[in-house]
């Protein structure tokens, strides 16, 4: 194809300033990929997103491990209890103190406590297990998403960076138009001011060349268009200039149908495979749900410090185990059917995803062979109207023809060269999209030597 070659392109020249020239940013398809995948902001917040499900993760692992903590109080008190209590943690109790008098009005009792203690949760009923696989399966199908997500990136930057030299390729077949148009409008001006033909056919070559510019004017716009484009996927600042390499996408064998792809995707998409996660997570969600209906072991330990000043005069130790059930809840039936709705829910997308990734896999297919199909037409088509407008131009020339007659035969000619371009696009997008739609889109060099 025209914009396949081992050359370079040169999309944009360098901008001229005060100082100098302003060096393009150059590329190569797999080099805008790795810039892709390292610079695109949307990617980025993808992987954050993993990194926090990571650290979720590690926080309900926790959920397994003892606790340990200290705490200092101080605290002034007139409560016959309190203070009488206060007596007996500092070891200050004397036979007086038994008076019922001292021990209606104590007055007031300041104590000093310090505690360090261990609370290991022995048995939950299963719910820290839940809340575990929950955030592990969470974290699978963010990890899934961002691989899915660096596939996808791979196709959009291939996109963007094709569609360039696509529309590159576009504005100089508008130019060559533009060239044509302008050459009939000096040979008909001047055969007209001679008298050799008839105004009309001036007119009309002016006609056309206003018609070839606005649609070169076009041209360009889907040029500049492009250009923004594909700096927006990878990362890159509008305003930098850019120069990219030529590429080509290897070929598609026809080794497999559409079946044997579909059947692919079922098993190796990644996105499919984070959707199963999302339903695994929603299953260990219903059994931490269903844990709140069974007892917990807990057990706790704890070393205490009593002082009437600052300090640790006094200290005793405990250990004790804690078993607790709840005997009625009236929210735990509602938390446990969301739970389960939920759960439901999950199960029914992943099987709408299924279908659709089966959709998207016959989409691709059929779009790979109607470009195929639509080159080979398309490059015979060409030749085809190339040749066209050489015999009319003969025919012009010896006055055999007239001028409109020309013009169509070169405006087809041009139709012709971008429907070429067109297809040619269409089967390099189509052999990029077809890897993506059937989970085996790599982010190796997809660039044939």
């Amino acid at each position: 194809m025209g914009f396949r070659g081992s050359l370079k392109v040169l999309l944009v020249c360098g901008l001229i300033t005060g100082a100098g020239y302003v060096q393009a940013q150059e590329f190569d398809l797999d080099a805008a990929v790795a810039f892709a995948l390292k610079n695109n902001p949307d990617l980025n917040a993808v992987q954050q997103q993993l990194n926090a499900s990571s650290a979720q993760t590690e926080i309900s692992r926790a959920g397994h491990n003892a606790t340990l903590s200290v705490s200092h109080t101080a605290r002034l008190s007139d409560n016959p209890l309190d203070a009488f209590a206060d007596k007996l943690n500092t070891r200050q109790v004397i036979a007086s103190d038994f008076n019922p008098e001292l021990l209606n009005q104590p007055g007031s009792s300041d104590l000093y406590f310090t505690q360090l203690a261990l609370r290991w949760p022995v048995y939950t009923g299963g719910r820290v297990s839940a809340m575990v696989e929950d955030a592990e399966q969470m974290e699978k199908n963010r990890r899934l998403q961002y691989q899915y997500a660096r596939q996808k990136m791979v196709y959009s930057t291939s996109s963007a960076y094709l569609t360039i030299l696509a529309t590159e390729q576009a504005l100089r077949i508008a130019d060559d138009a533009v060239s044509a148009a302008k050459q009939h409008v000096k040979t008909t001006s001047k055969l007209a001011s001679e008298g050799r033909i008839v105004e009309s056919d001036k007119l009309a070559a002016e006609v056309n060349l206003a018609a070839i510019r606005s649609q070169r004017e076009q041209a360009a716009t889907r040029y500049r268009s492009a250009l923004d484009q594909f700096k927006l996927v990878i990362g890159l600042p509008l305003n930098t200039e850019i120069t990219l390499a030529a590429a080509t996408v290897a070929a598609i064998s026809d080794d497999k149908d559409v079946n044997e792809y579909s059947q692919y995707a079922l098993v190796n998409r990644k996105d499919l495979a984070a959707a199963r996660a999302l339903t695994q997570a929603a299953k260990a969600r219903v059994d931490a749900a269903r844990s709140v209906r069974k007892p917990s072991i807990e057990l706790v330990a704890s070393s205490n410090w009593y002082d009437d000043t600052p300090g640790f005069d006094s200290q005793s130790s405990s250990i004790m185990g804690v078993l607790s059930f709840d005997l009625y809840d009236g929210k735990n039936t509602g938390k446990i059917d969301l739970a389960l709705a939920q759960q439901r829910e999950m199960q029914w997308q992943l099987q709408a995803l299924e279908q659709s990734v089966q959709k998207q896999v016959r989409d691709a297919y059929n779009a790979l062979l109607e470009s195929r199909e639509r080159l080979t037409l398309a490059s015979d088509n060409v030749k085809t109207a190339q040749r066209t407008v050489q015999l009319i131009k003969q025919r012009y020339g010896q006055g055999r023809t007239i001028l409109l007659d020309l013009l169509q035969a070169e405006r087809l000619y041009t139709d012709a060269r971008t429907e070429q371009l067109t297809a040619s696009l269409n089967l390099d997008l189509a052999r990029v999209a077809l890897p993506l739609a059937s989970g085996a889109l790599s982010l190796a060099k997809m660039v044939t030597p």
